[in-house]
């Protein structure tokens, strides 16, 4: 039975269907078309398995593994099923690591803020709810920066939405509402969505100087300012980057060149009127 809409996100993301899907797999894939389908392999956990539970589970092991090192094999033992049953409901490697990438945007998609007009925000709190969601999937993120294939554009097959073009979607819309031209609106968006991807990647991996104060601020200490004077210089504010310091900080640097650019002036344009009113010493104008 649909469900009734509302005016909350979540109403407009379908859950994935659940039904057997090795049909449409040999439909539509080459190297498989023409052969006979095999029949239901048989495994006494065959009965609680079926496409969503499989993603599913594949999705909870990407907490910790690698996307790229997710094998068919390793859902099957988490699952305590065969893998040739994971290869009769999703088709193969490619279609599983598809498959849970769509699941990770769909999922993203549920937690999307509203948009409430005002540019800055709006971006900000996306780019919050991105960060955040490669957080908690580290393995995710980890294949996103080191991969090409699916970051985005997935296997849809299935009859499935994808979402990881809906997610971008909305991002470039974002960077849109800023004025900004086709171009630069593009440019943003983009390289916007990198600088999440891999600084969630980081903190999930605990990489930020602040998760490492003690050691980093005992080795630079040691350090002659006579030698080093540009060190000892910034020293101390490197040791407060965190994730979320880090996040917050970048944020502010696209948001000048937002501003300046949707302001109608170029970017060497905006540069230069900052410092000469810095010269003057007038306060620089902050992004709306």
């Amino acid at each position: 039975m649909p469900r009734k809409k509302t005016n909350n996100q979540e109403a407009e993301v379908p859950a994935l269907p659940e039904q057997d899907a090795s049909a449409q797999v040999i439909a539509q894939d080459p190297a498989i078309k023409g052969k006979r389908r095999p029949g239901r392999p048989d495994s006494k956990n065959a009965g609680s398995v079926n496409r969503l539970a499989i993603l599913r589970m594949a999705m909870k092991l990407a907490v910790r593994t690698p996307l790229q090192d997710l094998s068919i094999v390793t859902v099957a033992k988490a699952m305590n099923v065969t893998p040739a049953l994971i290869h009769y409901y999703i088709g193969g490697r490619d279609w599983l690591t598809s498959g849970v990438m769509n699941l990770f945007y769909r999922d993203l998609l549920r937690k999307w803020p509203k948009v409430t007009g005002d540019w800055r925000k709006d971006l900000e709190a996306a780019a919050h709810c991105l960060y955040d969601h490669f957080v908690r999937y580290s393995g995710i993120a980890a294949y996103v920066v080191s991969n090409s294939r699916f970051r985005v554009f997935q296997l849809t097959a299935f009859g499935d939405r994808d979402y990881g073009v809906e997610m971008l979607d909305r991002m470039t819309g974002l960077v849109r509402a800023t004025g900004l031209g086709p171009a630069r609106t593009g440019i943003y968006a983009s390289q916007m969505i990198d600088f999440i991807t891999q600084t969630g990647h980081s903190a999930a991996l605990h990489l930020y100087p602040a998760e490492h104060r003690a050691f980093l601020d005992e080795k630079s200490s040691r350090l002659e300012e006579s030698r080093y004077p540009n060190i000892a210089y910034a020293r101390f504010a490197p040791l407060e980057i965190d994730g979320e310091v880090a996040v917050r900080e970048g944020l502010d640097l696209f948001f000048l060149g937002i501003a300046a650019e949707s302001s109608g002036l170029s970017l060497e344009e905006a540069i230069q009127t900052m410092m000469t009113k810095k010269q003057r010493g007038e306060p620089a104008e902050k992004a709306n």
